[in-house]
């Protein structure tokens, strides 16, 4: 079976990044979702600049594991210093290494600024890229491109292989505070489709470790999809952007994006959210996880909020927010964001495996419990047996870590099957034996020690 999967906007992309989607696809019909964090280790809240120590995150500090998801921005790499840059792209290298997703937005600067908003951009940039040249507009805006695509195929490889990476451009657009959103300079929707679709396009044909997602902010319904989506060749994964949410709109916008995203065939996300309204010690913006954004997800009667694939959040640094807790945070802080982290409803760095390799997320509703498998650790013999009774021949057993990662599937004709934890090299922990048959399937977990 080919791993391809229908939705792909890109269809020469590269093995891993084909892989990290269908994983993203599997996660998003799971039970929980990723947590993740813009420059989480390249910035800290006790900073107003990055650093150089790619192995450093306040999530970190606090619950000992690191986001699964890291947020980047071209923008730092084209308009900040060698040095940041340098910074940035070690950080994007290690959470790679360490099998995290990668998204990159782009705060471009408009032409001849150093601004990305509305304000103060040339009049009619982004129209002019999209229904001609004029000032040579469009040469500019391909040319900046040109840089993004050479970061992407040059800086961000790791053993000679391109880092896959979910691009996130033009976000927001259905707000007037960037110069490609809405009523600026009389850029319409039909221009932003276009724009977009440029963009797509133009990047896709020049690399092949691409996925791209689509992000309009709040309010989101029916209307700004129709008006702002770019098509389905152009959009891998749909966002939302909502900061301070409240869970009854919150859900509603949500909603709109996951089941346009379901019916589409798409990944869904929350791209963007944070508390940005603490004046105090940082309590409220840590507890905001796990008294707003879990509550939120979890606890939506339609089961929409939570087929969604990440969450991220924005920098911790002392020109931002603190977003997250940091080492300075008070215990209650600290203790908030810890029981998030906890949740059965959401991964940390030490809840998931590689995610470029491929996953199997079990369903809760198999059944634990069957008498008719018995899995037994033998230690003095380095084995695992499993018996199975009942079960129509052949027969499939598979074992499986917690995060759904496939460690071995074999196939038999017997009612008896032996695994060798040497050979396989088990490390203690809990695993999951899966026996299926044509008449049955069941799921029992083990505790290796």
């Amino acid at each position: 079976m080919s791993l391809r999967a229908f939705a792909q906007v890109d269809d020469d992309a590269s093995e891993k990044t084909t892989i990290l989607y269908n994983n993203l696809k599997t996660i998003q019909n799971s039970h929980y979702f990723l947590f993740g964090q813009e420059f989480f280790n390249s910035f800290k809240f006790s900073s107003g600049s990055a650093h150089g120590d790619e192995t450093y995150s306040d999530s970190h500090e606090v619950t000992g594991a690191y986001p699964v998801v890291l947020g980047s921005d071209f923008h730092y790499y084209l308009d900040k210093s060698d040095t940041e840059r340098a910074y940035h792209t070690e950080a994007v290298k290690w959470a790679y290494q360490q099998g995290l997703v990668i998204t990159f937005d782009w705060h471009i600067s408009a032409r001849s600024t150093s601004s990305y908003t509305c304000n103060g951009s040339p009049a009619n940039l982004a129209k002019n890229i999209v229904t001609g040249n004029t000032n040579g507009d469009r040469d500019w805006y391909l040319a900046e491109l040109d840089k993004v695509v050479a970061i992407i195929n040059n800086d961000l490889q790791v053993n000679g292989e391109n880092i896959p990476i979910i691009f996130r451009p033009l976000h927001e657009m259905n707000g007037n505070w960037f110069w490609w959103g809405a009523n600026c300079s009389g850029f319409t929707p039909t221009d932003y489709r276009a724009l977009f679709q440029l963009t797509v396009n133009y990047v896709k044909e020049r690399t092949n470790s691409v996925l791209f997602c689509w992000s309009p902010n709040s309010p989101v319904n029916s209307t700004v999809i129709t008006n702002y989506y770019p098509g389905d060749e152009y959009v891998d994964v749909l966002g939302l952007d909502m900061y301070e949410i409240i869970a009854s709109p919150f859900r509603q916008y949500m909603a709109a994006i996951v089941d346009y995203a379901q019916t589409h065939d798409k990944i869904a996300v929350l791209s963007e959210t944070g508390y940005r309204n603490d004046t105090g010690n940082g309590d409220a913006a840590a507890k905001y996880w796990n008294d707003t954004v879990l509550p939120a997800i979890v606890n939506d009667t339609t089961g929409k909020a939570l087929k969604i694939a990440w969450v991220l959040t924005w920098i911790n640094a002392n020109w931002s927010h603190p977003y997250v807790p940091h080492a300075s945070s008070t215990s209650t802080a600290k203790q908030s964001f810890i029981n998030f982290k906890n949740s059965p409803h959401v991964r940390f760095s030490d809840g998931i495996e590689d995610l470029y390799q491929p996953l199997l997320i079990l369903s809760t509703e198999e059944n634990l419990n069957a008498d008719d498998v018995s899995v037994q650790v033998v230690p003095d013999r380095h084995q695992i047996v499993v018996e199975f009774a009942k079960f129509q021949a052949p027969t499939w057993v598979s074992m499986y870590d917690l995060s759904g990662k496939k460690i071995v599937e074999e196939k038999t004709d017997k009612q008896e099957i032996i695994f060798s934890t040497e050979r396989l090299m088990i490390k203690p922990g809990v695993y999951i034996i899966k026996v299926t048959s044509a008449n049955e399937t069941v799921v029992r977990k083990l505790l290796v020690r």
